[in-house]
């Protein structure tokens, strides 16, 4: 790794040395207060990626853009998880929080469903804002790991009729078709985008089929107010294959791995309706409203042929009925019964013809929502204070059936939760020559309420939690240019509902349901950070440290994670210490521009009440990242650029037993020329080298199963505007 930071140092410093003045006016941040400030002002150390970037670099997905950022990590696949400050996959579900325009795509059942982040058209995205470990005073619950905030475009006040139309194909027969179009009417802004998404992944059975859409409205009440409606729906059907064992991966790594066909049906359906007010109150209030209803459906159905196996399973119980009864000293009234049992088994074992075993899951999350925040600018200096309040309804369903069809039903659960959430905060930022001293607090009330059937076992679920958080922070201006800064925050998680319930053995293979008394968990982050613009390269640094207590953590019968059928109870663990380092420059000299960032992060299992864990790394959390990226105008019209990834490798689990995953080094190549002023063809090769890497790793009967991630792959396509 220590070659890697040199070859860093020694780019940075030569590019610096020749390079031109980066436009301050340029680097702005949204969402650390809800308003535009400038970054200078910014007591964190965020990572902006701008629409010129995603398009400059020919991303076509959230998860692409979003793994090209130091202290994020993607784990690819089915459901994209995506991690920030070293959550873990599993535990960012609940600790990341993802917003769209301000709005939270979390799903409330944390516990199976990763964060939706590929429902957006990447090429409706004005920019993508990750605020890593911050935010917990604005954005609340869930923020411990960071924030990340998708900025969508938002045209006003253009007479002309806008657009514009795209197409690519790349490797496993991806076919992206994109089109937008928009225009001004008076005081009315008009936009609608649609996106359709059609490829097969690398391996075999690797499948998706999406649809995007949505329109957009604004009117202008005046040059300082503004209304907005706005609807976006997501549709996607899409199959996955199976993880891989070793004999498998050797033999070929893109087949499926799965046993036998099944005639699936997976469905990912999304709405959300949304309505936002602003308004200048004066020359010193700033008004937000934003009133939002999201609904997201994730069905899934899989029928496979079990004739054999359940034939099978009726010849092993009439081979030891036959046993049985060779027994002399069996008492009459038991032989009876059991030649009884044997002859109707018998018999179905001769009628059966086919089996078919189904399986059905749905997840169904729906928000309904009201925030209000207001920016009160009370002094010359531009001292402010941002107030705020909301509330959100978040319903969730979770359904999940196995049955021999026409035979019998094997499970038959069904999770009916509901998350009512009452927020206040304020976060006041004073200035006095060149300091800037901002505190931040919040108050959280969360209303649980909702059933839990499983079969004919039903339980009632009723709890109310109060949850706090605040922010102390100094910011130093030292010059026009640079900052320093130093904060402290403290953020909370609190349960998600399916939390709150245990699954108890009372006796052999018996189980009940029993509500707990789970806690929220804490965390206590202590940060340190620079930016500034100096030697004509922009620079930014942070040091930071930050403990959890109470971590929440559902622990399974026998230690295996998501055992179903076995007891599982939902616990506060102890103690988690995460800490580390970023580091990030840009440079523009010439016809280059140059981008290097690096992230460091050490986690440890501080406490655990059972002792498994304890003195142990937190899984697939890699320690290094780093990120290197130079483009190339080779004429006005004709640019070339390439990046490269380092991604070192992670524990699979947290016991740390069954070793570490493949680091991950790749290079991408692309290619830009624009034709006219309105038409490009752009080109690219991702993983030039053929490497060979894991979107993920698990462990299965003591065994390394695995997810292979693509090798060389291609892309080419056309953007045109008007």
């Amino acid at each position: 790794m220590k070659k890697y930071l040199m070859g860093l140092s020694i780019l940075i410093f030569c590019a610096s040395a020749y390079g031109e003045v980066i436009d301050l006016g340029e680097k702005n941040i949204y969402s650390e207060t809800g308003f535009e400030k400038n970054l200078r002002n910014s007591t964190t150390s965020p990572f902006i990626i701008t629409s010129k970037d995603i398009e400059t670099k020919g991303y076509t997905s959230v998860s692409e853009v979003l793994d090209s950022v130091p202290g994020v990590n993607i784990q690819e696949g089915l459901h994209p998880a995506v991690d920030v400050r070293g959550q873990g996959y599993q535990k960012a579900k609940a600790t990341v929080q993802l917003l769209v325009d301000g709005v939270p795509a979390n799903m409330l059942d944390t516990s199976h469903m990763n964060v939706p982040i590929d429902v957006v058209n990447i090429n409706e995205i004005e920019r993508i804002e990750v605020i890593p470990g911050g935010g917990a005073v604005l954005y609340g619950s869930g923020t411990s790991g960071g924030v990340i905030n998708i900025i969508t475009k938002k045209y006003k006040g253009n007479n002309n009729v806008r657009g514009g139309v795209g197409y690519q194909v790349g490797s496993f027969a991806n076919n992206k078709f994109d089109v937008s179009a928009g225009t001004s009417v008076g005081n009315f802004d008009f936009d609608v985008n649609y996106s359709k998404n059609r490829k097969h992944g690398y391996r075999d059975y690797d499948f998706t089929n999406s649809d995007y859409f949505s329109g957009r409205i604004n009117y202008n009440i005046s040059k300082t107010s503004n209304i907005a409606f706005k609807y976006s729906g997501y549709r996607d059907k899409y199959t996955y294959p199976s993880f891989l064992t070793q004999k498998e991966l050797d033999d070929n790594r893109r087949q499926s791995g799965n046993d036998k066909e099944a005639k699936e049906n997976n469905r990912i359906k999304k709405d959300e309706f949304t309505l936002t007010y602003n308004t200048k109150i004066g020359d010193k209030n700033d008004l937000n409203v934003l009133g939002f209803y999201q609904r997201t459906d994730i069905p899934s159905e899989s029928i496979e042929d079990y004739t054999t196996e359940y034939k099978g399973m009726l010849a092993g119980q009439a081979a030891g009925l036959r046993a049985a009864l060779r027994n002399p000293m069996l008492p009459p009234r038991a032989r009876t019964a059991m030649t009884n049992k044997l002859n109707a088994l018998l018999t179905e074992l001769r009628s059966t013809n086919n089996v078919d075993f189904k399986t059905v899951s749905q997840f169904k999350d729906t928000k309904k929502a009201i925030k209000i925040k207001d920016k009160f600018t009370y002094d010359n200096a531009g001292s402010n204070v941002v107030v705020g309040l909301g509330y959100t309804d978040n319903d969730m369903v979770r359904v999940s059936k196995m049955e021999l069809v026409g035979k019998r039903v094997m499970a038959d659960t069904k999770l009916d939760l509901t998350k009512k959430t009452f927020e206040v905060f304020a976060l006041n930022t004073f200035k006095v020559n060149k300091f800037e001293l901002i505190q931040g607090l919040r108050f959280e009330n969360s209303k649980y309420d909702g059933t839990r059937r499983n079969n004919t076992d039903t339980l009632d679920i009723k709890k109310s939690k109060d949850n706090w958080a605040g922010s102390l922070a100094v910011n130093y201006l030292y010059s026009d240019t640079g900052n320093v800064y130093a904060k402290y925050e403290r953020a909370f998680t609190s349960p998600a509902p399916g939390q709150l319930v245990d699954k108890v053995e009372t006796a052999t293979n018996i189980y009940t349901y029993k509500v707990n008394n789970l806690k929220s968990e804490s965390t206590n982050l202590f940060e340190i950070g620079w930016n500034d613009y100096l030697f004509n390269s922009l620079l930014s640094a942070d040091i930071f440290y930050a403990e959890t207590k109470d971590e929440i953590a559902t622990i399974f019968d026998g230690g295996r994670p998501n055992a179903h059928g076995t007891a599982f109870k939902s616990t506060n663990l102890g103690k988690t210490r995460r800490y580390g380092f970023d580091l990030s420059a840009e440079q523009k000299f010439e016809k280059f521009t140059f981008r290097e960032a690096y992230s460091f992060i050490d986690t440890k299992i501080l406490k655990d009440n059972s002792s498994s864990f304890e003195g142990k790394h937190i899984a697939d959390v890699p320690k290094h990242k780093l990120v290197l990226s130079v483009d190339y105008d080779i004429t006005s019209k004709f640019s070339v650029g390439a990046d490269y990834e380092y991604r070192a490798a992670a524990f699979i689990d947290n016991t740390n037993k069954n070793g570490k995953d493949k680091a991950k080094s790749v290079f991408n190549l692309r290619a830009d020329y624009k034709l006219t002023n309105s038409l490009n063809i752009y080109a690219g090769i991702n993983n030039i080298f053929g490497a060979k890497y894991y979107n993920s790793v698990g462990v299965s009967s003591g065994e390394r199963i695995y997810d292979p991630a693509p090798r060389i792959n291609y892309y080419a396509g056309f953007k045109y505007k008007f």
